[in-house]
């Protein structure tokens, strides 16, 4: 289970359900066809974890949106008050995860709210490449030095995935930008070490979701064979303008907090 914390859609079977129900619905399928079909798409029913972000995310959404099927409704409330459902998650996380799911369950006790109309959401592109590098300016923070290593692909568009750069702040400094060391993720440090997450030295990476900021300055210095490659990269989901809250300035990262559970 791809899980970063204890909210409903805080796992990535029920974050794509919410996008892929919604989208399905915007397309003009009823919430029936829309269940099928994901229920198709998705493999269900081969009883692991998945199955049960699946069908929680899934009347979560229906429920939001006011296209429910009822049948879905009814099978994640046998999931919610089921005490296996909470088994397994670590003992640590139980009492925020039974809080969680107790919101849902009165959230789904209650009527849905009339059906919504969902227009369909047009694809994110990106016209950055893997290599580059680039100076953001954050938000009330300043400029910050991006690398970026990859870019990835949905059905929902594409994101760059980038790693954050050790940078002073100053013009001269970008003449190097290909040889600057990445930034460590001071939260990689704090898991346990049975995590995966938990290798010393992670560097502090995103994917960022929501498309091409204006201003972007792309600069002519791309990743070579001597370009510091971490083994590692974190990579937290967030907008552009969410990296506000990892930067204190353009050379020092504060301890992030976790906007994977929000």
């Amino acid at each position: 289970m791809g899980s970063w914390g204890v909210g409903i859609y805080s796992n990535d079977t029920a974050a794509d359900i919410r996008e892929d129900f919604r989208a399905l619905i915007a397309e003009g399928l009823s919430a029936d066809a829309a269940t099928q079909r994901l229920h198709d798409e998705y493999g269900i029913g081969s009883g692991d974890n998945g199955d049960n972000d699946f069908w929680i995310g899934l009347a979560a959404t229906q429920h939001q949106v006011g296209h429910v099927a009822p049948s879905v409704i009814d099978r994640a409330l046998r999931i919610v008050e089921d005490p296996a459902e909470l088994e397994r998650w670590d003992i640590k996380h139980r009492a925020r995860r039974a809080a969680a799911l107790e919101k849902l369950r009165l959230q789904l006790l209650q009527p849905a709210p009339a059906p919504k109309r969902l227009r369909a959401r047009k694809k994110v592109v990106t016209s950055l490449q893997a290599g580059q590098h680039v100076v953001f300016e954050v938000p009330g923070v300043g400029a910050v030095l991006l690398r970026v290593e990859a870019v990835q692909e949905d059905k929902r568009g594409q994101y760059p995935r980038v790693v954050a750069v050790q940078w002073d702040g100053r013009e001269s400094s970008l003449r190097r930008a290909d040889r600057l060391p990445p930034i460590a993720d001071p939260d990689a440090q704090r898991h346990p070490p049975s995590s995966a997450r938990a290798v010393e030295g992670e560097a502090l990476g995103f994917v960022l979701v929501d498309g091409d900021p204006s201003g972007l300055r792309v600069l002519p210095q791309r990743v070579d064979r001597r370009t510091p490659t971490p083994k590692w990269t974190s990579a937290w989901i967030t907008p552009w303008n969410g990296l506000a809250r990892w930067f204190v300035d353009s050379a020092t990262v504060k301890q992030p907090w976790d906007l994977r559970e929000s």
